[in-house]
């Protein structure tokens, strides 16, 4: 019993670790000191536990854009770390689909569908601007024309601002993703053989459905609860520290 405790809790520590790394690298060129990093992932994690269909993570675009000054990075870089935090669950999820159930997900699929249509997006929008861009100041001179050019430069700005918080780092990023969804498979392993509750590696794909769609997971409700409670404790305990550190340096 007490290695089934010592794998969830380690497990725990290496899930949120990984998942705080891949925010730190998509946040890093913006200078957040790494203590406020830390204490904004504990309050805004708790937050997005507690939230039902992840509108936990509206709060923690606000908190982002608090913290750098720039409200396009707090929308950006979440929608950015959501990107690639589905990319790997989509890595994750299509040999469990392929080799344990036989049959693709319904999650698997959204997500494929959802990961190609933002990469071709993305990818479109250097080539596309240039050419519309062009094309609009040589062909037309209406007042339709000026604010189609208007709404061009607000996409291209939309993705410099994309562009910079990925470039150099999106591999990285990635792994970090992977290695904490492999954790988290691990944890929630290790959480039902305490409990004595079956979840072999077919049922993953159902896990992670049901956190999706809001469905109903006997696993998911006590990791969540479990988790939910760990990060108030971490967020109480960050913000103690926090405020003993800042009372010693106005004595000092």
């Amino acid at each position: 019993m007490i290695w089934w405790t010592l794998l969830i809790v380690l497990g725990f520590v290496a899930v949120h670790l990984f998942k705080m790394a891949r925010l730190y690298l998509v946040l890093m060129e913006h200078k957040i000191s790494f203590g406020r990093f830390v204490l904004l992932y504990f309050r805004t994690t708790f937050i997005n536990l507690i939230i039902p269909f992840k509108l936990g993570e509206v709060y923690r675009v606000e908190e982002i854009a608090r913290e750098t000054k720039v409200w396009q990075v707090g929308l950006l870089s979440v929608l950015v770390d959501r990107y690639f935090d589905m990319l790997a669950l989509f890595m994750v999820l299509l040999p469990f689909d392929l080799f344990f159930r036989r049959e693709l997900s319904p999650i698997t699929v959204v997500f494929f569908v959802m990961i190609v249509v933002v990469a071709l997006l993305y990818m479109a929008v250097p080539s596309s601007y240039s050419y519309l861009n062009r094309y609009l100041i040589m062909k037309k001179t209406s007042s339709r024309s000026l604010a189609a050019l208007g709404g061009l430069d607000i996409v291209k700005k939309w993705y410099d601002f994309t562009r910079n918080l990925i470039t150099g780092r999106s591999t990285l990023i990635v792994f970090a993703s992977l290695l904490g969804w492999a954790s988290e498979v691990v944890t929630l392993k290790a959480l039902a053989s305490y409990k004595g509750l079956s979840f072999g590696l077919g049922d993953f794909a159902s896990y992670i459905e049901a956190i999706f769609m809001n469905g109903k997971s006997q696993i998911l409700t006590m990791y969540t609860g479990t988790t939910a409670l760990a990060f108030l404790c971490l967020t109480v305990i960050g913000y103690v520290i926090a405020l003993c550190a800042r009372m010693r340096k106005g004595k000092s």
